[in-house]
């Protein structure tokens, strides 16, 4: 069984492997104490708020057993299944929960592992691994009951079912086909031997791109070749030069971490040390260091062989298949057209370039050097006055902007927030009546409930300090669907956790977010709601099967109030004074997000023109080439002209070679395309206007997946979707 969970369990174990026995005394004592196990199975048990407290490690053996147990009963029945027996009840909802109580441990297993980074939690994960790669290898029934289902997806009644129950079969069968279940035994089994090739290559690949920056080195002997070093870098250059065997004096290593090389090329006076340094730079995924070519070359070949014996044209038109797209071609032109639209822009920002590089040199530039970009833009004039978000950092009380984030979203959406009282556990207490348990003292929980009705739509953890062992950066995750009523009633409600990592406030100052903090929590914020409002007719389309191009639309959409001055009022004020941002302060920062630069845009458009283009055409047109001339020929129309283009991006990009965007980069521009259009009704109608978040609601954040992305954008638009508002965005002078 080819499920979410297991893949996002092996990802956390391989990630997790170094730190298996570090940092003991991060782990709460609920998660490290043992404790006998019980029947009640904590990690699965039929509550919105889990006991995380007798989530220990012998009780997580107990209830993978028991959940892979209560799974292989189901499998059976649905291998059962005859024709003339067969209804949607009985084959495809019983496929999907088929294993929900693995999926709902694992869920909550790899969130406790990103919450608090516990080694206990870690070696319960190895142990629920291999638990369900055991399962797995069983098979059970799984040729027949693809048969079922495909037999069934073909049955008369099909066409009497709800527009979201053919939908959900659809989504089914489309999955099984990936998973390779429609194929013959040898073709399974090359299936099989492609993905773990791959999954060995992605391996061999990300451990290149992290060790290289270690391997390049730069000596330098004669001081005069770092002349305009500042003394710091030079003291740091010099212990790096003694840390590696180097006790002649004097001597300076560079390298690309403690004394990088990065410095060399903002203040170092010498050009030629500057060229030396800035191949080094560049060097990661290149022979200078550990080449990646061979390894993107295989990857690429594999991935054309998948996707043909899947049954698809290419690798990219597979990623596409399941997304808003639809195909790689229509990806492509995406692309292509924000690219054409932009170059104007572009073109103005090449010309504006090279003429102040021109003047710094006092000669008539056609190309610049790469090396000499980065000291040349220290020596000049700023390319633009640049505002300081920051600025509005004292006015930004992490209490108040919770209170009115949360303000914005009840009005604009007709729900309300009502913070629970929390209580964190030592292994065998109980929770007090009407307490949520949480994994740690700074965790609140939020219940989210219906204006209008009262009904309690979902609830949320909110944990936004740092601490040791918690995963960086922020994140929004979804740890239990609720089930819709069958009636069409209010359902169960959802449960999510919303994650930060902000400073923790200090004894008698009150915690100030800068703007960062503040994109990252709207951001999140915009995911979470998207989790709590999904109640359509299906539980699967609640969270899971959203298109991966639309997934990150709601997020980009909602950090948008960020930026605009009628939000703002609602959650700034001083945190000396009380006094409210002033509107000249709110007025500059919403102009600042209009000028954004143009290098920013093109890059990220170039790099997903590249990736679709591999994708494509390796096999029929760049099989066999240099990586480097290939990528060249495709970006030629954009290159900014240097005297030497540095080697392929490609060399060193994880997200294509590695994960889940590998021929899906564009998904990024697509996602702030949506977004931005749909911030232009908001901006029409009001950005706080009750009426038109009404219509957000209804159209989008309500229909999970039941329904095409594109059909829920165009629902709440009235038209198909414009690249208009995000290139002006950033082409506008």
């Amino acid at each position: 069984m080819q499920k979410l969970s297991s893949t996002v369990l092996s990802i956390l174990i391989a990630c997790s492997c170094s730190a298996l026995h570090a940092n003991e005394a991060t782990a709460p004592a609920a998660l490290a104490t043992a404790e006998a196990a019980t029947p009640e199975h904590p990690f699965f048990r039929i509550s919105l708020y889990p006991e995380w407290s007798r989530m220990t490690r012998q009780q997580a053996m107990t209830d993978i057993k028991a959940a892979l147990n209560e799974a292989r009963e189901r499998l059976g029945a649905i291998a059962a299944v005859t024709p003339d027996t067969a209804t949607f009840e009985n084959t495809f909802l019983a496929w999907y929960k088929a294993d929900e109580n693995m999926k709902q441990l694992t869920n909550y297993l790899s969130h406790l592992q990103l919450a608090t980074g516990a080694p206990a939690i870690q070696h319960m994960m190895y142990d629920v691994h291999g638990e369900i790669m055991s399962f797995k290898a069983e098979g059970l029934h799984t040729q027949r009951i693809a048969e079922v289902l495909r037999h069934a997806g073909q049955a008369p009644w099909v066409a009497q079912l709800s527009p979201a129950k053919q939908r959900f079969i659809q989504q089914t069968l489309a999955g099984m086909r990936n998973s390779g279940l429609y194929l013959t035994t040898p073709q399974q089994e090359r299936k099989a031997a492609i993905e773990a090739e791959l999954s060995q290559l992605g391996y061999r690949f990300s451990q290149y791109v992290k060790q290289a920056p270690q391997m390049w080195k730069l000596l330098i002997t004669d001081p005069a070749e770092l002349e305009g070093m500042p003394e710091q870098w030079m003291k740091a250059a010099e212990a790096a030069a003694v840390a590696n065997g180097y006790q002649e004096k004097p001597a300076w290593m560079v390298n690309l971490t403690t004394a990088p090389a990065s410095a060399v090329l903002r203040y170092c006076k010498v050009e030629k040390t500057r060229q030396k340094c800035w191949l080094g730079t560049v060097s990661i995924g290149t022979p200078l260091t550990l080449d990646t070519e061979p390894i993107i070359a295989r990857i690429l070949e594999l991935r054309h062989e998948l996707a043909t014996l899947l049954g698809y044209s290419d690798y990219a038109d597979m990623q596409a298949a399941q997304r808003m797209m639809g195909s790689a071609k229509k990806a492509l032109a995406f692309v292509d057209e924000m690219l054409q639209q932009s170059k104007p822009a572009w073109d103005a920002y090449v010309a504006a370039e090279m003429k102040r590089f021109s003047q710094a040199t006092g000669q008539n530039l056609t190309a610049v050097n790469p090396w000499d970009v980065n000291y040349l833009n220290m020596h000049l004039p700023p390319k633009r006055s640049k505002f300081n978000v920051n600025v509005i950092t004292p006015y930004l009380q992490t209490p108040k902007v919770l209170t009115g984030l949360m303000d914005i979203w009840s009005g604009l959406l007709g729900v309300k927030f009502e913070e629970l009282p929390t209580i964190c556990l030592t292994s065998g207490e109980k929770a007090p009546a009407g307490y949520v348990e949480t994994w740690h003292p700074d965790v609140r929980c939020f219940a989210v409930k219906d204006t209008a009705t009262g009904h309690h739509l979902g609830s949320f953890y909110l944990d936004i300090y740092t601490r040791p062992g918690k995963r960086p950066q922020a994140w929004c995750l979804p740890l239990r669907d609720g089930e819709p009523a069958a009636d069409g009633g209010p359902g169960e409600p959802h449960l999510a956790a919303l994650m930060a990592n902000f400073s923790p406030p200090v004894a008698g100052r009150p915690h100030l977010m800068n703007h960062g903090e503040l994109y990252m929590l709207f951001h999140e914020f915009g995911h979470m709601m998207h989790m709590m409002l999904g109640h359509g007719e299906l539980r699967a389309h609640c969270t899971a099967e959203i298109e991966r191009d639309f997934v990150e639309m709601p997020s980009q959409l909602q950090e948008s109030w960020i930026w605009e001055p009628a939000a703002l009022a609602t959650f700034t004020s001083h945190y000396q004074t009380g006094e409210p941002l002033p509107a000249a302060l709110a007025e500059q920062l919403a102009a600042s997000r209009g000028s954004n630069p143009i290098e920013m845009h093109m890059r990220m458009l170039l790099t997903s023109k590249l990736d679709l283009e591999l994708h494509m055409h390796y096999h029929d047109k760049y099989k066999g080439r240099q990586l480097d001339e290939v990528c060249r020929e495709i970006l030629a129309p954009w290159l900014f002209p240097y005297t030497m283009q540095p080697p392929s991006e490609m060399r060193t990009l994880t997200h294509c070679m590695t994960d889940g965007y590998a021929a899906a980069l564009y998904t990024y521009k697509w996602s702030e395309m949506l977004a931005a259009d749909a911030m232009q009704r908001f901006q029409r109608e009001g950005i706080l206007n009750p009426a038109t978040g009404a219509d957000y609601r209804r159209c989008i954040l309500e229909q999970g997946s039941s329904i095409p992305a594109m059909q829920q954008i165009r629902n709440f638009l009235g038209r198909e979707p414009e690249p208009d508002a995000l290139i002006q965005r950033y082409t506008k002078p």
